[in-house]
């Protein structure tokens, strides 16, 4: 299987973009959230290490989040149910069912092996790629939603401040951006930019551009909640990807619902299983040609 066919295998939002290409400011605007605090996480001018240390003190509050009723939709897609669960650093879980077709996506990572199923997928089966070997697989890095991505994807991902991010560059009275140049496992080079919500102290928008600096993936929050306890952490995201469905777009809007947070611990490894689903054999997507 080539991979421009695998990738049409598991489009499971063959949808056109709703979002233009407007300007940054304009991702902004019309966000339905809890209202933003009396006063700012973060000044104006606040520094590189000022960002580091309050975005992921807010984030780090959120050791594990699970939710089974959060809501998938889109263009074109009819209101999936969604389970979602992750545990920090890296354990993740997406599962997405219709009441009159059931099961449609199911997405995770564990210690081990990252997969992707998609019911409607063909040729039928559930691929997958060890962790140690995603970096340098080229159907697992081509997949339109990376299970390795979706905790910061979700607006729950923290900056390493070991790494050399340029900025913080001010995009309006609200929003920072900071720049990442990466380069994968498998050699390509890429750009992160990262846009931090300075009000509340949390990431706001994730865009990756690729090696032409042509934009590849993008998730942004589009509503904030607050609990009885004032803690503020992401309602809902968008994640869009412009150039799936043959340059159509893709575009996919998520709302968690009401999620428990940091309830998970070792009684819930079930969780973090690779599923197997009848008449869908694994396929290990490092050994496709």
């Amino acid at each position: 299987m080539n991979r421009r066919r695998f990738l049409r295998t598991l489009l499971l939002f063959p949808l056109p973009a709703t979002l233009g290409c407007g300007s940054v400011r304009s991702l902004f605007r019309g966000n339905h959230s809890s209202p933003p605090p009396a006063h700012a996480a973060l000044s104006a001018n606040a520094s590189l290490m000022e960002i580091f240390q309050v975005v992921n003190a807010n984030v780090g509050k959120i050791d594990s989040f699970t939710t089974t009723n959060a809501t998938l939709s889109g263009d074109g897609l009819f209101n999936l149910k969604g389970e979602i669960a992750f545990k920090r650093p890296g354990l993740f879980r997406l599962r997405g069912s219709h009441s009159m077709t059931g099961a449609e996506i199911d997405i995770g990572r564990n210690n081990e092996v990252s997969w992707m199923w998609v019911g409607k997928s063909e040729p039928k089966a559930i691929y997958y790629v060890r962790n140690d070997q995603y970096g340098a697989c080229r159907f697992a890095q081509d997949l339109p939603i990376d299970p390795n991505w979706m905790i910061d994807a979700m607006g729950f991902g923290e900056l390493n401040p070991n790494l050399n991010y340029e900025g913080p560059s001010p995009i309006d009275n609200t929003h920072v951006e900071l720049r990442l140049k990466e380069q994968t496992a498998a050699g390509t080079k890429r750009t992160r930019v990262i846009v931090i919500n300075r009000v509340r102290g949390l990431p706001a928008s994730q865009r990756i551009y690729d090696q032409y600096d042509s934009l590849s993936v993008e998730s942004r929050v589009t509503s904030y909640f607050t609990d009885s306890a004032g803690f503020t952490y992401p309602q809902a995201v968008e994640i869009r990807c412009p150039k799936e469905n043959d340059g159509k777009g893709m575009n996919v809007h998520i709302n968690f619902g009401t999620p428990v947070l940091n309830q998970l611990d070792g009684a819930n490894s079930h969780l973090w299983m690779m599923p197997q689903y009848p008449g869908y054999p694994p396929r290990d997507m490092a050994r496709m040609q």
